[in-house]
């Protein structure tokens, strides 16, 4: 694929995603962008506390209370040692599927395998439950990085961007073959990941896919590094990001 029809497809991606807004500047977009996605995200948390622990918490509470009011001394007699254990078994269930509420909304705010295993082996992680997921789908990782060159800031980002172009490709691309690169690259790490599959046209994107790419490119700006995205129908799809390691100096405060 040329230089000049990845920049043509890159530029057509950053400005069709917002046709309304193409007279803000790019940074003020940005911004604006980001504070939207992240309420988004606010309320998304809020109903998952409210609607799943919340509830769970709730139900517990409930069933906690009426183990202690049969313990009064009128109405102890009433309930049997047996019911009495049926009812702290329910208790353990619930908080059993509570603690696994808080596991769920913790990796969505920060996978836990980051800090367990690391971004690489993350990532190798991901690619192998996407190939056992489809036997027809081959993925090939290459790292030319080693872990602790991948600064900590960066690692969500990368894992979530991978995670991101990988569904993407399962569900629209009709890909056999993906290929995901880690590597240094001009004082950058430089995360690639192109398939096969159909590709697309940016013109006619549709909202599903959409704001994939959109969420990708928020997580790359928000640490200020740089996305391109190259497609067309029936020519794969190239997502490459890069995430800048120079050093602040003082002459950039």
């Amino acid at each position: 694929m040329s230089v000049a029809k990845k920049n043509t497809i890159r530029d057509a991606f950053t400005h069709s995603q917002l046709p309304d807004t193409n007279k803000i500047p790019t940074r003020q977009k940005s911004s604006s962008s980001s504070s939207i996605n992240e309420e988004e995200e606010r309320k998304r948390l809020s109903r998952e506390l409210h609607d799943g622990l919340g509830q769970l918490l709730t139900t517990i509470g409930l069933q906690v209370k009426q183990c202690l009011n049969h313990y009064d001394s009128n109405s102890f007699p009433s309930l049997s040692p047996h019911d009495h254990k049926a009812s702290l078994q329910q208790i353990s269930t619930m908080v059993k599927e509570a603690i696994g509420e808080v596991r769920s909304i913790c990796s969505a705010i920060r996978p836990s395998i980051l800090d367990d295993l690391g971004v690489l082996a993350a990532i190798s992680w991901q690619c192998r439950q996407i190939s056992q997921a489809s036997p027809s789908l081959k993925i090939v990782t290459d790292y030319r990085i080693e872990e602790d060159q991948i600064p900590v800031a960066y690692r969500t980002a990368i894992y979530r961007i991978v995670q991101e172009s990988l569904n993407n490709a399962l569900k629209y691309s009709r890909a056999s073959r993906i290929g995901v690169t880690l590597s240094l690259q001009d004082e950058s790490v430089h995360l690639s990941v192109i398939d096969n599959g159909i590709g697309f046209d940016i013109a006619s994107i549709h909202k599903g896919l959409g704001l994939g790419l959109m969420s990708m490119r928020e997580r790359v700006e928000s640490v200020n590094g740089k996305l391109e995205i190259a497609t067309a129908v029936n020519s794969g799809v190239e997502i490459q990001a890069y995430f800048p390691l120079r050093t602040m100096t003082l002459c950039d405060i």
